[in-house]
């Protein structure tokens, strides 16, 4: 009887934990009136809406890369660099999906690192700049590791 109680009891737990931490969009909870639900569920719909933007813009955003590859073969100026910079919108895009998705600290940090380090890859900087920008990418880290609450 009481392996029963307990059971229940850790079931309930459970179910508790997982409507406090669900990244749904369209949840509402707590003790918000009819007014903020509304604004809530309005915000959720817009976000939703400009996400699939988003990811239509990313699929698109695909049929210049064939181009660029043929401008690295022709041996142009700069051609490389012009890939890796369209690439890197690229992922930062997506990585911008994953983070309105997920709604949690740990894919805004990783968005960080990744617009970071392209900015340091892409521009021009002089060494104490990238030193610095250096210096944030490894605070990223850190922060990563031993401020995000770790998984047990």
């Amino acid at each position: 009887m009481e392996n029963e109680e307990r059971e229940v009891k850790q079931e309930e737990i459970a179910a508790e934990k997982e409507k406090k931490f669900s990244p749904l969009f369209f949840e509402v909870g707590g003790k918000m009136g009819r007014f903020q639900k509304g604004i809530h569920w309005f915000a959720s719909v817009i976000m939703t809406l400009l996400t699939i933007v988003i990811i239509g813009a990313v699929l698109v955003s695909f049929i210049h890369i064939p181009g660029l590859f043929t401008d690295i073969l022709d041996s142009s100026d700069g051609s490389l660099r012009a890939l890796l910079i369209y690439v890197a919108d690229i992922i930062i895009a997506i990585e911008l999906v994953y983070v309105i998705i997920a709604q949690n600290l740990e894919s805004v940090i990783e968005i960080l690192m990744i617009a970071f380090t392209r900015e340091l890859i892409i521009k021009d900087w002089e060494m104490w700049e990238l030193l610095l920008g250096v210096a944030v990418i490894a605070g990223l880290f850190a922060i990563r590791k031993y401020l995000i609450g770790r998984k047990k």
